[in-house]
C-alpha cells in the first residue's frame, strides 16, 4: 500500500476570476522558495516596473502573526530569460543559485501543460 506521493509530482492550482484572468498556484519546497524569492528580490530592484507600479507592494502579505509568506510573481521571475547572458549570470550569482537550477524551477513553474497560459 503507498501513502506517499510519486516522486517528482507536482500539484497545482488553476484559478479564475470573475473578469476572466487566469491564475496557476504552485507550492514550492523551502529551498526553491528561497532560491526564487531572492532572485525575484533582485529582479525588482534591476528591472524597470510597468507603468511605475512597485511589485513589491503589490505582492505583500500581511501575515496576522501566522507566519505566512509572500507570493512569488511568476511573471517577474520569467523576465530572467529576457535578460542578457552576463546579467542572468549574475542575478544567479546574487540569488546564490547556479543557472541550470533556476532555468529548472521556471520550467516547474511553467506549469508544464497549463506554461500557455
Amino acid at each position: 500500500m503507498e501513502d506517499a506521493k510519486p516522486p517528482g509530482s507536482l500539484y497545482q492550482a488553476l484559478l479564475t476570476t470573475h473578469s476572466g484572468a487566469l491564475h496557476i498556484v504552485t507550492p514550492l519546497d523551502e529551498t526553491t522558495y528561497r532560491r526564487l524569492g531572492a532572485l525575484q528580490t533582485h529582479l525588482t530592484g534591476a528591472l524597470e516596473h510597468a507603468c511605475g507600479l512597485n511589485p513589491r507592494v503589490y505582492r505583500n502579505v500581511e501575515s496576522e502573526g501566522f507566519g505566512s509568506r509572500g507570493v512569488l510573481d511568476g511573471n517577474t521571475l520569467q523576465r530572467w530569460k529576457d535578460m542578457g547572458s552576463q546579467k542572468r549570470a549574475d542575478a544567479c550569482t546574487r540569488a546564490g543559485a547556479e543557472e541550470w537550477q533556476v532555468r529548472s524551477d521556471l520550467e516547474m513553474l511553467g506549469g508544464g501543460g497549463l506554461g500557455y497560459l
